[in-house]
């Protein structure tokens, strides 16, 4: 028999659900701590959440009671997750939400007993083993790359641009995001790093190598030193504005070098994977790399090594075996 959903969780009641006098938003307080991006991603777990607990009658994260959930109504959240469909990875993502904002409505005061807020928040992430996704890009491939906005003759402008993102974007081991969230005044040139706005808010600095100033330095001389984004929009006539890039731009500014340079698909995302992956290569300590990276673990930086089964194969080669034959 196909399981019954509804048994692996407890929604709240329509009467915990009924419009109460307003209070402090604990969705609003959580998704007010985050990037752009994090709080995009996040209100939508919040509001499926929001469905879920109310068994369908409402997805405004804003307006649900979230101070009412108990143990009894958390407990089996991933349970019923699993049985209609999602996967492990975006199931841990919603139960990062909802701890969030379970301690948000905790801070608002929301909760009488400590005990209810404590227990209700003790739901764990589910482990995840998977294959690492993605791939990093061979030297030869970058260098199309350049090569490809190097030669945008109808654009130069455009040429100039693309091809100082695509070079900080390796060299710092930058997220879409983060890369169009980049203002000018993040930049200092004369000391060769640059301030990024990472997820949670969280800054971190990461120096230049001396071969990615140049790319920069060309694309202020025809963007101007005016105050605001430091990547922006283009038109087709080559004239520049101030207006900031979004991800959704980054992402098709590479899809279209990559086509035009002949190198085989890949994701923004697989730029960062290949900077991680050849400051390892480099001997460079994984906690340094980390830092780079703007991970909040090293175990993270290490799912990103792309390095070949060949690397592998020749570290095996440096054991000596206490093995030998007679």
């Amino acid at each position: 028999m196909p399981p019954d959903h509804k048994h692996s969780l407890t929604p709240l009641s329509e009467e915990q659900l009924q419009p109460t006098d307003p209070s402090p938003s604990p969705a609003l307080a959580y998704l007010n701590t985050l990037s752009p991006a994090g709080k995009r991603t996040q209100s939508t777990a919040l509001n499926n959440l929001a469905y879920i607990f109310s068994d369908g009658k409402s997805s405004d994260a804003l307006t649900f009671p979230w101070h009412l959930l108990r143990y009894e109504n958390t407990s089996g959240l991933s349970a019923h997750m699993v049985d209609i469909g999602y996967a492990k990875a975006t199931i841990n993502k919603h139960l990062v939400a909802l701890r969030r904002v379970l301690e948000e409505a905790y801070r608002l005061g929301l909760y009488a007993d400590h005990n209810d807020y404590y227990r209700a928040a003790g739901v764990r992430s589910l482990r995840v083993e998977s294959l690492p996704r993605g791939r990093s890009l061979a030297m030869s491939e970058l260098e199309a790359l350049i090569s490809a906005c190097q030669s945008d003759h109808t654009n130069p402008h455009l040429g100039i641009r693309d091809t100082a993102i695509i070079s900080l974007m390796y060299a710092c081991g930058l997220r879409r995001q983060e890369t169009v969230d980049l203002n000018l005044a993040d930049l200092d040139l004369d000391s060769q790093k640059i301030r990024i706005l990472g997820k949670g808010s969280k800054q971190r600095f990461v120096y230049l190598s001396q071969e990615a100033v140049p790319a920069i330095e060309a694309w202020l001389q025809i963007r101007g030193r005016q105050l605001g984004p430091l990547f922006t929009r283009v038109s087709k006539g080559g004239k520049i504005s101030l207006k900031r890039l979004s991800p959704q731009a980054v992402y098709y500014i590479l899809k279209s070098r990559q086509k035009q340079a002949g190198v085989a698909s890949f994701s923004p995302h697989d730029l960062r994977r290949t900077t991680i992956t050849d400051l390892l290569e480099a001997d460079i300590d994984v906690l340094t790399v980390s830092a780079i990276a703007g991970h909040a673990s090293a175990d993270t930086t290490r799912r990103y090594d792309k390095r070949p089964e060949d690397t592998k194969r020749a570290a095996a080669e440096k054991l000596r075996s206490p093995y030998k034959t007679t």
